[in-house]
């Protein structure tokens, strides 16, 4: 937004001409700051928000147009007037192809100068404001996109609208499957970052040390296969917004990284001493408590307040069951053109059963369902007979037995294989229930299987001995 007194730089190696366009522009209502060539503006330009650049043309070093690239660089809003006493129409064309808004002759003329600059600053508050409300139109249409009606819902969405217009970090909690992403989404898209890039990370996605590299890119030779630079999500972030997906599953190391991020706005490549600083705004989620992992040492407590400023909790399906024939009908839409059939709607015993169901899985399990159910659909509406079968699944209800001194590793075992027999195998549903993450289910059952074979290779090594 352009300040009420808005702030020209003048860069110009002729002192009068410098001066003389200070004190004219000065007395017309503007703040003026002005550099003697393009190597002391640039400084001016990376530490002060400027909205008019005047320069010269032709100056020792850094030329008019070569300082007027670098500037849009770092400040793109910028608008800039170029003054010349070489002036010319290949000069003119030159400039305008570059985004120079007017090329003046010198002599220059305070009157010519003051009417290009009231120009030039009119345009730039117009393209601001355009881009200003181009982002809120996109913004609003986002949140139309998001369904649902039921009050909690609606809740967290009033949230999302709050909380859009500042730079403070969101945190998303809500269980697997809610629309976390549909909602950092929306933040993003109303914000004044809108015009910025909207990053996604799915942290539990990917092992520690691809993450690390994945999050602050790394340094030619950094390890093994590192054969060039590379830069990081967090740098491709910079200007916009950073979502980092199943934030509960990243590792302690990289959990200090991030807290430096969050606190000082910089970090260093993997493998890199150069500090590097990104102005980015961090929207994180997380279907676990982590409120019990701080308390169980798996999550920082100084990360998770820096992350917990703005909390949404996004509610599971079950608790907006009125929203379920609006995301059926939503869903049956978007599922015919993908499979070119012509599904109407949904029976009243289908919808019914739906309805009554308590989705573990929430909205993508829905859509999961509703997808099958149009493909395997014969006629112009969905049946009980294309639904699979919707068994509530629950914890088993028996305790597990134990002897005192019984190594907790064991006991932490059956808990898993009972849980994981209960739920079918479904490792979402047993995460859950275990309260754990998923990316931390499947790490323990492979830790369990690794254990498995080393404890048949120990006992096919005892009976040949």
């Amino acid at each position: 937004m352009i300040a009420q007194r808005p702030t020209i730089l003048i860069v110009d190696d002729d002192r009068n001409t410098r001066e003389t366009l200070k004190r004219g522009l000065h007395r017309a209502g503007y703040e003026v700051m002005t550099a003697e060539d393009g190597s002391k503006a640039v400084p001016v330009l990376q530490e002060r928000e400027i909205d008019l650049l005047i320069t010269d043309y032709k100056m020792p070093g850094i030329d008019g147009l070569r300082l007027a690239t670098t500037a849009q660089v770092v400040q793109p809003q910028l608008a800039v007037i170029m003054i010349s006493a070489f002036a010319n129409v290949d000069t003119a064309v030159s400039a305008i192809k570059q985004g120079i808004f007017d090329v003046i002759e010198k002599p220059v003329k305070m009157r010519d100068v003051k009417k290009a600059a009231a120009r030039a600053l009119e345009t730039r508050r117009l393209v601001i404001e355009n881009r200003r409300l181009r982002a809120d139109l996109m913004g609003r249409e986002e949140l139309a996109r998001i369904i649902g009606r039921a009050p909690c819902f609606r809740e967290a969405l009033a949230m999302v609208e709050q909380v859009a217009s500042v730079k403070s970090t969101v945190l998303l909690t809500g269980e697997s499957g809610t629309g976390k992403e549909i909602f950092a989404s929306a933040i993003h898209r109303l914000s004044p970052r809108a015009d910025g890039p909207l990053v996604k990370v799915h942290c539990a996605a990917l092992a520690e040390g691809l993450l690390e590299t994945e999050l602050f890119g790394h340094e030619r030779g950094a390890y093994t296969g590192a054969v060039g630079q590379r830069k990081g999500r967090f740098e491709m972030a910079d200007g916009g917004t950073i979502f980092l997906d199943e934030i509960g599953e990243i590792s302690n190391a990289t959990q200090v990284k991030l807290l430096r991020v969050l606190q000082e706005g910089e970090f260093e490549r993997v493998g890199g001493s150069e500090t590097i600083k990104v102005d980015a705004r961090v929207v994180a989620a997380t279907n676990v408590d982590l409120h019990r992992a701080v308390a169980e040492g798996r999550f920082r407590e100084d990360l998770f307040y820096r992350l917990d400023v703005i909390r949404i909790e996004i509610p599971p399906l079950r608790r907006r069951r009125e929203d379920i024939p609006l995301l059926v009908q939503h869903f049956i839409e978007n599922f015919n053109k993908l499979a070119s059939k012509r599904v109407r709607g949904i029976t009243p015993e289908a919808l019914d059963r739906l309805a009554n169901f308590d989705w573990p899985g929430n909205v993508r399990e829905l859509e999961n369902v509703i997808e099958r159910a149009i493909v395997l659909a014969t006629g112009d509406l969905i049946t009980e007979a294309e639904l699979p079968p919707l068994e509530a699944r629950k914890p088993p209800a028996e305790g597990i037995p134990f002897r005192v001194g019984q190594p907790l590793a064991d006991l932490e075992r059956e808990a898993i294989q009972r849980t994981l027999r209960a739920v079918a195998g479904d490792k979402d549903a047993a995460a859950k229930i275990l309260g754990i993450g998923v990316a931390t289910l499947y790490r323990r059952l492979k830790e369990m299987e690794e254990e498995g074979r080393a404890g048949e290779a120990e006992q096919g090594a005892g009976a040949g001995a």
